[in-house]
């Protein structure tokens, strides 16, 4: 038996909550891991609108904290049972030095931070476990089947975070050139989040008007 619950998808509370995240997070600078988190965690409706960015239909499924075989955790999945397509994210914190840090760095640029590292890490170990044994009994009852596409979110970090236009570039070649074992990983800063959630919101309230 999977380990999901059922996610009744509505656009209108998803725009709601959605609403009220962006004021929140347009009212601080730079915040933590564990509390916008714990912000995220109360808007299941707004989540679901991360399902479109991981290029999966409708979600019907959703769940926090999902444990895989007992080795690694993911923060937040999203999937569509009939289908079978899940998106696997990842969030990180969203301070200053999330994305760069100045421990390391050179004279001319900054090393990546370690909370995108760490992150980009556990969206490894998940693509790895998927990869090593895909029907394992373990995996296949945490999902409750099969899993038949799966795609992965990195979400980290602020865009302020980012000093100048190298950093910029180096993060949105980082944003849409990496994958693992085919798969794209989008990485995404809190504010690049907002951004495709109003996106996927206007688009599939175009699609329920039409």
């Amino acid at each position: 038996m999977h380990q999901f619950e059922s996610l009744k998808y509505s656009l209108a509370k998803a725009e709601t909550e959605l609403s009220s995240f962006e004021q929140w997070l347009t009212g601080i600078q730079f915040v933590g891991e564990t509390e916008i988190v714990r912000e995220i965690r109360t808007r299941q409706q707004m989540c679901g609108l991360l399902a479109a960015t991981g290029g999966i239909r409708a979600p019907d499924l959703i769940k926090f904290e999902l444990s895989l075989s007992g080795l690694f955790r993911t923060d937040l999945v999203l999937g569509n049972d009939q289908f079978r397509q899940f998106v696997l994210i990842e969030f990180e914190g969203a301070e200053e030095d999330s994305l760069f840090s100045n421990a390391g760095r050179t004279r001319q640029y900054r090393s990546w931070a370690h909370q995108l590292e760490h992150g980009f890490g556990q969206v490894i170990d998940w693509a790895w476990l998927k990869s090593d044994d895909p029907n394992t009994i373990t995996l296949t009852n945490t999902f409750g089947g099969r899993i038949d596409y799966s795609a992965y979110l990195l979400i980290c970090g602020r865009d302020s975070g980012m000093k100048d236009d190298l950093e910029r570039r180096r993060f949105q070649h980082r944003r849409h050139k990496t994958t693992v074992i085919g798969v794209p990983i989008q990485t995404l800063t809190y504010d690049d989040m907002v951004k495709v959630m109003k996106n996927n919101l206007d688009t599939a309230k175009s699609f329920t008007a039409s």
